[in-house]
C-alpha cells in the first residue's frame, strides 16, 4: 500500500468512528435495549374448535354438536328430491370449512346413496314364495318393518310377528302382500299367507281347505224345490176348457184349437 492509499484508508477509518459517536449519541440510554430485542412476526390463524364427524347420527344432534363450536350450520337433502330435512333425519355427509358445516341427510330408515344428491337406493322385494316363514323373516331383514303370517286358508288360523323360532317357523309362505321387484319405500310391513308343513297351497286366495265350511258353499247334489214342475196337471192357460166351449151360431173351435176336423161351415 503506497502512501496516498494509507491517508486515504485512515480517513475512512476516523470517518466510521466519527458516524458511530453520533449514532450512539442520538439514541441515549435505550440503544442498549433495542439492540438486544430481536424483532418478533406474529401469524394468527383461526381454527374453530372440531366438532367431530356427525355422520350417522340424526340431524338434531348433529346441530347441537356443530353450534357448539360456534360453526354456521347448513343441512340439505341428500338425495334428489330436494326436501326439507326434519330433526329425525340421518346425516349421510358432511363438509366443513374455517366458519361453515354443511350437512347432508336422508329420512330415518333410508340408505344413504352412493353419492350426495344421488336417487336413494331402496331395496327391492325378494320373492318369498315357497320359503318358510323362518327363512322369510331372515331374508326380508332391515328392509322391511314388521313380517306377519297368517293363514293362507280362510278356515285356517296362524299369528306372529317377526319371529323365526316361533310356531309358525317352518310354515310354507304361499302369497306375500307386497309384489317381487317393488321398491321397499320406508321399511313397510309384509304380509306372509302360509300353510303349515308338508300341505299344499290353495290355488288362489280367499280358498277354504274344506270346502263345506265356506258361508257361501252349495252341495252339487242339492235340489232347490222351487225349480220342480207342478203335478196338478195345469199348464197356466186362462179361458174355459174345451167341454164347456159353447160355439155358438156361427160354431168355430175352441182355444188352443179343435182336436176333431170340423166340416165346412164349422162345429156346431
Amino acid at each position: 500500500m503506497n502512501r496516498r492509499e494509507k491517508g486515504l484508508f485512515g480517513g475512512m477509518t476516523v470517518l466510521a468512528v466519527v458516524l458511530l459517536a453520533l449514532l450512539l449519541r442520538s439514541c441515549g440510554d435505550g440503544c442498549d435495549d433495542v439492540a438486544a430485542t430481536p424483532k418478533t412476526t406474529v401469524t394468527i390463524t383461526a381454527t374453530p374448535s372440531s366438532a367431530g364427524s356427525q355422520i350417522g347420527k340424526s340431524v338434531d344432534s348433529a346441530l347441537e354438536r356443530a353450534r357448539q363450536t360456534g360453526l354456521r350450520v347448513v343441512v340439505h337433502d341428500a338425495s334428489d328430491q330436494d326436501k326439507t330435512p326434519g330433526g329425525d333425519w340421518t346425516v349421510c355427509f358432511e363438509k366443513a370449512t374455517l366458519s361453515k358445516v354443511d350437512f347432508a341427510a336422508v329420512p330415518d330408515g333410508a340408505p344413504c346413496p352412493e353419492k350426495d344428491g344421488q336417487r336413494i337406493p331402496w331395496p327391492k322385494m325378494p320373492d318369498v314364495k315357497g320359503t318358510t316363514y323362518a327363512e322369510a323373516v331372515e331374508k326380508l331383514g332391515d328392509a322391511v318393518g314388521a313380517v306377519v303370517i297368517k293363514a293362507a286358508y280362510e278356515d285356517e288360523a296362524a299369528s306372529d310377528t317377526n319371529n323365526e323360532v316361533g310356531d309358525y317357523a317352518h310354515w310354507k309362505v304361499c302369497f306375500q302382500s307386497v309384489r317381487v321387484g317393488t321398491r321397499l319405500d320406508h321399511e313397510p310391513d309384509i304380509t306372509l299367507l302360509a300353510v303349515q308343513e308338508g300341505e299344499a297351497c290353495p290355488s288362489s286366495k280367499g280358498l277354504y281347505k274344506i270346502p263345506e265350511n265356506d258361508p257361501d258353499y252349495v252341495d252339487p247334489d242339492y235340489v232347490d224345490p222351487g225349480n220342480g214342475s207342478s203335478d196338478d196337471g195345469s199348464n197356466g192357460d186362462s179361458g174355459s176348457s174345451e167341454e164347456d166351449y159353447y160355439p155358438g151360431d156361427k160354431g168355430g173351435c175352441p182355444p188352443g184349437g179343435c182336436h176333431n176336423p170340423c166340416p165346412p161351415g164349422g162345429c156346431r
